[in-house]
């Protein structure tokens, strides 16, 4: 058996593996790094675990646990990057009464300007072979990734969910927007059609987003209507930024069945690209680690 173990800033999962790739159990909780004190990592996997470790052969350990902040800080392996490269320049540990532990590296790029990810690319290594060539990775940070069918080739980050957060409740244009939230998906079309056609209005997304107060200062735009429509003004400048200077693709697959990945479905078919749903299972990356693991 192996423990695999996705622990971010606010959330701990784990999973007990065969060597299969199989899911013998699961366990989640809120014990993310973030909510620990005093470096006890080794005490909370202890608590949340515990059951399993007399069975475990290994633990392997991704997201930001394995950052400056986390138990033990792994470089970033520098894309173009696959498995293999992550278990090459993975940090092994051997603890009292712990199974060997391996802190897996996040994944970088450092030209024009560096960006990385840590943990996110555990789900889309969990797709089946040939990886999409295009990616996106909703979230407070939404990842942009491109692969060659079988690496991480290139990422890049937009912080669009966290400022559409902030722009929601603590800016001038979120002291217009009514308490109570009532979605309005027409709304949020009409603030990608906004973001998408350049021809409507010079400029990029920090003149559009002053539209939602403008508009309603004119009556053009309902203040119940402001939070959809700020969304559709910022992820579709999102969009309209992520694609700039290329080829417009047929397809970018959109990875997570959550509400926000609903959004930039929506979003994306107004760009007149289909956007093929994907779940991007952690655990089928970390099933792909422990079979290399195994080959050794």
């Amino acid at each position: 058996m192996y423990i695999a173990i996705e622990w971010t800033s606010s959330a701990f999962h784990a999973w007990l593996m065969p060597a299969d790739g199989t899911v013998a159990a699961e366990h989640q909780s809120f014990a993310g790094v973030n909510s620990l004190r005093d470096g006890a990592f080794e005490a909370c996997l202890r608590s949340e675990i515990g059951a399993w470790l007399s069975q475990s052969k290994a633990i392997l350990l991704s997201g930001m646990v394995t950052s400056r902040t986390g138990w033990v800080e792994t470089p970033f392996v520098m894309a173009p990057a696959g498995i293999a490269d992550m278990l090459a320049q993975a940090i092994r540990s051997d603890l009292p009464n712990l199974p060997p532990l391996y802190f897996l590296p996040g994944i970088a790029r450092l030209d024009p300007l560096p960006d990385v990810m840590r943990g996110e690319e555990m789900g889309i290594f969990g797709l089946e072979l040939s990886l999409p060539h295009l990616l996106v990775l909703p979230g407070a940070h939404t990842k942009w990734v491109r692969t060659d069918g079988q690496r991480i080739v290139d990422l890049t980050t937009y912080m669009s969910g966290e400022i559409l957060n902030l722009l929601r409740q603590d800016s001038l244009v979120s002291r217009l927007i009514p308490a109570e939230y009532v979605p309005n998906a027409a709304a949020f079309d009409r603030g990608v059609e906004i973001a998408r056609d350049k021809s409507i209005l010079r400029g990029g997304v920090l003149q559009r987003v002053f539209s939602a107060r403008s508009l309603v200062l004119f009556d053009q735009l309902p203040p119940a209507d402001i939070a959809d429509y700020l969304a559709g003004v910022v992820f579709g400048s999102e969009i309209a930024e992520a694609l700039a200077g290329e080829d417009r693709p047929d397809t970018v697959t959109v990875l997570g069945e959550t509400p926000l990945a609903a959004s930039y479905r929506r979003a994306l078919a107004q760009f007149g690209i289909a956007s093929p749903l994907s779940s991007g299972r952690p655990y089928d990356g970390f099933a792909k680690l422990i079979a290399a693991l195994e080959s050794r």
